[in-house]
């Protein structure tokens, strides 16, 4: 795994052999007004990767939704879809406030999104998406 982005608010991490993104979204998201390096952290993650990566998401350490901050994340949705995401499995802490934010960018995004609010869950779900079917 090699760190791409490490910020007070999000890391960001490439996994090369499973052509994987991982996004760690931080407590200090909750209270920032702005992200100056965002979206070219999003560009450089992205620019190491092929079309149909993956994105593992952890949401698990927000505080609660940033809604000054959508059009930034917007932005950096339609830089996904442009590069050809495959699918984001996003692992939420479970807060009401949180999935509404995260289900308002879905529906203004529609990329390929699975849910989940058990990390272990989704590691096993994005490890079982890697496995060759069976012949």
């Amino acid at each position: 795994m090699t760190l791409i982005a490490y910020r007070p608010e999000y890391r960001i991490y490439l996994h090369a052999s499973h052509n994987q993104l991982t996004y760690e979204r931080l407590e200090e998201m909750t209270l920032a007004t702005e992200l100056p390096h965002y979206l070219a952290d999003t560009e450089r993650a992205i620019s190491m990767v092929t079309p149909g990566f993956t994105v593992l998401s952890d949401l698990r350490r927000t505080l609660g939704p940033n809604f000054g901050l959508v059009p930034i994340f917007n932005s950096s949705r339609e830089m996904l879809r442009a590069a050809g995401i495959g699918l984001i499995v996003e692992v939420h802490p479970g807060t009401h406030g949180t999935q509404q934010l995260m289900r308002q960018l879905r529906e203004q995004s529609a990329l390929p999104t699975r849910l989940f609010t058990d990390m272990a869950q989704a590691k096993a779900f994005l490890h079982a998406l890697r496995q060759p079917l069976p012949s």
